[in-house]
């Protein structure tokens, strides 16, 4: 004769889930690849996709860092990425945001093209210490009444969205200045 199925009591499934949780989402924030320990040869990859909606991953290596090189606080990871698929296409703007990674941490995003005849696939990555940065020195919502124009003026060019996000103008500016 079987046996009935033995049944856990729900306290003790809640009380196991509380103390699993830690390592169940512990996988959820990447580790970090600091910027100040990228160096020059040092070997990583990329994770984009070049036709429907297969992930690949494309070899890279790192050719340098340039400091402020698009402003004030805004570095980027030159790369050379490797591989027949990439020796085809170069870097192009789709793979934009595609998540870069050295010795298995998350170090930035693919975000230039750099030159526009080059015959290797040179890019730009956007570290992601940087991205952090500017997520932490984003201005607080205003609280003193007053409004922030939007620059996009109903547009959906993200350039005029992000400023109107950063930089409070006056309600009349965007009506003023013709944008």
């Amino acid at each position: 004769m079987p046996s009935a199925p033995r049944t856990i009591p729900i306290t003790l499934l809640a009380a196991l889930l509380l103390l699993l949780a830690p390592v169940i989402w512990a996988g959820d924030a990447p580790a970090i690849f600091p910027l100040d320990q990228v160096q020059p040869g040092m070997k990583g990859e990329v994770y984009t996709i070049f036709q429907g909606d297969t992930i690949e991953k494309v070899d890279l290596e790192v050719i340098g860092v340039m400091h402020n090189a698009l402003g004030p606080k805004q570095d980027i990871i030159i790369v050379r990425l490797l591989g027949d698929e990439v020796a085809k296409t170069g870097v192009v703007a789709g793979m934009s945001g595609s998540p870069v990674y050295i010795d298995g941490k998350l170090a930035g995003a693919l975000s230039l093209k750099l030159g526009s005849f080059t015959r290797e696939a040179i890019g730009g990555v956007t570290p992601i210490e940087n991205m952090y940065d500017a997520e932490k020195s984003s201005p607080p919502p205003r609280t003193d009444g007053t409004k922030s124009a939007n620059i996009s003026a109903g547009s959906s060019t993200q350039a005029g969205s992000a400023l109107a996000a950063h930089i409070p103008f006056p309600e009349t500016f965007a009506q003023q200045a013709s944008a």
